[in-house]
Formats: C-alpha cells, sequence, structure tokens
C-alpha cells in the first residue's frame, strides 16, 4: 500500500503547475460500456483534470445499458470526482451492452444509478447555459446520437435558444466522433456512425460552422495500447476494467480512437503530434460512407498521428496516472 500511495505522489508532484485560468473546459459525451477504449479515456481525462489542465464539466452516456451511470461513476469516485455531473440517453439508445462494467460496478464505490441520473440532453443544455460564450470543449466518441438530439433541442428553462444556438454561443471546439475506420478523406464510417446514421447526418448537417469541428480518431487502429497496465497497481481501476474485458490475457493493447478525441480535443499542445486537413466539409452518405471536400468551408477537418511513438508516451502516461487517495472498493 505504501508503495502504491508514493508512486502516486510521485507521478502528481512531477507534473508542471498549470494556469487553472487557461484550463479546457471539457463536456464529454461516451458509449462506456462497450469498447475498453472508453475506459482509458476516462484515465487520460481524469489525469488531465488532476494535472490542471482540464475542467470536467460533465460526463453524457449514450449506452442505455443499466451498469454505464453506476460505472461511470465509479471511475469518477475513484479518481475523487464523486460529484461530477453525468447524465444518460433515457429513450432509444443505439446501443445497450456491458463487456467489462459488472465485475468493476461491484467491486468499487459509487452513489449513482441510471434512473437518478439525469436525462442527458436536459444535463447539457443546462451545463452549456450556465457557460461563458465560446468557452466549452465538446468530446465525443460514440454514436452521434446524443449530439444529434442536442442539436435538435428546443428552449428550454435553461435557455431561450434552441441547441444550433446554444451550441453556437458556448462551444468553441468539437472533436467528434467519426472516422473511426481511417478512411477519410473518403471512405468508410466507423462503428460509431454505423450505429446511427441518421443521428450522424444530422449532425453534421446542423453542426455550426462558428466554432472547429476536427474527426481526430482514425489513426487509433494504428496505436494499440493496454497491456501498460501490467505494471499499475492492482487496485487501478482502469486496469481492472481493461483486465476484464481481456477475460485476463497478457496482451491489453487496443486501439486508442477514442483516447485520441480526448487528447485533440481537449489539450491543444498534442495538436503538434497530429497532421490536421484544411478546414472544409464532412457528409454521411446512407451507405455510411464519409467524405471531406474542400468546400463548402463548414469549419470541419479530420487529422491523423504524424508520431505514432510520441504520441504512445503521452498517452500511456495519462493513462497510467493513480490519483493521490485511491483505493479499490
Amino acid at each position: 500500500m505504501f508503495t502504491r500511495i508514493l508512486l502516486a505522489i510521485t507521478i502528481v508532484l512531477s507534473v508542471p503547475a498549470v494556469d487553472a485560468t487557461a484550463a479546457e473546459r471539457v463536456i464529454f459525451d461516451t458509449d462506456i460500456g462497450g469498447d475498453i477504449d472508453d475506459a482509458g479515456t476516462m484515465a487520460v481525462m481524469h489525469a488531465l483534470a488532476d494535472r490542471g489542465e482540464i475542467e470536467i464539466l460533465a460526463v453524457g452516456i449514450v449506452n442505455g445499458h443499466v451498469n454505464a451511470v453506476p460505472y461511470t461513476d465509479a471511475i469518477n469516485t475513484w479518481y475523487g470526482r464523486p460529484n461530477l455531473p453525468v447524465g444518460i440517453i433515457k429513450r432509444d439508445a443505439p446501443i445497450n451492452r456491458d463487456k467489462y462494467m459488472a465485475e468493476v460496478v461491484k467491486s468499487y464505490p459509487h452513489d449513482l444509478t441510471n434512473r437518478a441520473a439525469p436525462d442527458v440532453i436536459d444535463l447539457y443544455r443546462q451545463i452549456l447555459a450556465a457557460q461563458p460564450d465560446r468557452s466549452v470543449t465538446l468530446i465525443a466518441v460514440g454514436p452521434p446520437t446524443n449530439i444529434s438530439r442536442l442539436l435538435d433541442s428546443s428552449a428550454d428553462e435553461h435557455s431561450p435558444l434552441d441547441g444550433v444556438g446554444l451550441m453556437r454561443r458556448k462551444v468553441k471546439f468539437y472533436a467528434a466522433g467519426g472516422n473511426g475506420n481511417g478512411g477519410l478523406p473518403k471512405g468508410q464510417c466507423g462503428w460509431n456512425y454505423q450505429q446511427d446514421i441518421p443521428a450522424g447526418q444530422n449532425e453534421l448537417a446542423k453542426l455550426p460552422v462558428d466554432f472547429p469541428t476536427v474527426f481526430a480518431g482514425g489513426s487509433g487502429n494504428r496505436l494499440k495500447i493496454g497491456t501498460c497496465y501490467r505494471d499499475a497497481p492492482s487496485e487501478h481501476i482502469i486496469r481492472k476494467s481493461y483486465e476484464a474485458y481481456f477475460g485476463g490475457q497478457a496482451d491489453m493493447n487496443r486501439p486508442t480512437w477514442d483516447q485520441l478525441r480526448m487528447l485533440y480535443g481537449a489539450r491543444p499542445s498534442s495538436r503538434r503530434l497530429f497532421d490536421t486537413s484544411a478546414s472544409g466539409s464532412i457528409r454521411l452518405d446512407d451507405r455510411g460512407i464519409l467524405s471531406w471536400t474542400a468546400s463548402p468551408d463548414r469549419n470541419v477537418a479530420y487529422a491523423y498521428v504524424d508520431d505514432l511513438e510520441a504520441m504512445r508516451t503521452e498517452i500511456t502516461m495519462l493513462m497510467m496516472h493513480v490519483p493521490v487517495g485511491a483505493s479499490s472498493g
């Protein structure tokens, strides 16, 4: 136990101080519970928050499984943020999967359920309305259903603006969940958009041009990380998640589509490791083909990693982060 605590303190104290006023304000939209890269991305997000680089405003879930909220709350609690707002899709979820959450939910403290969690669109509208204009970084790593519904939302008690207007006023950057197959400038969309093509088409048609939208997950297939958790403390909640997903296999490496989206959106300094296209438009057709064109310019781009090994080092360090005082349930 002493060794683990000393490791945690070393990791935290070795991090350079970050000006809190410069912290990115992040809303994270995830399909946690399906692929394990979402769990790795939660680790990256909390590590960035512990470094003072970001402020996590809320986590929204697009997976309807009963364990989705308890699992997310367990992770937030383990990282010292038990009161972090969590919303969930309440109807017609595009997925309902649990490939690793159950074991963690029964083993780690949490006190939030799907039933008790707010509707994700209501939560997003409440959070966005309370933020300064052009201040929020929105990061989506799952099917586009929640973002599409946010764009379609109407004025309410939180804001007189509809969803398009609210995003136009409050969002400064959107890291989108498409291009998981790495096919851009033209190719088959990834798994996320395949789950809800109409929502993807609606999202791309209605996204305001006032802020940049970037598809940054396309290099995930070429950058696999996870086995590093064999060197993490045994009670590390994300290590437990990877072990549950892989069923005890020694090799726990998995593509990092979602970690790349988180880093591109939440850590602007990491964008130096990407080659980013010019801005233009991205469309999704009924067959699931994504196409980028330079015209019309709707402030949408895609990015691929230039330096895979430098990116591996950066992601691994953040995924392995241990918060001070963390323990098992």
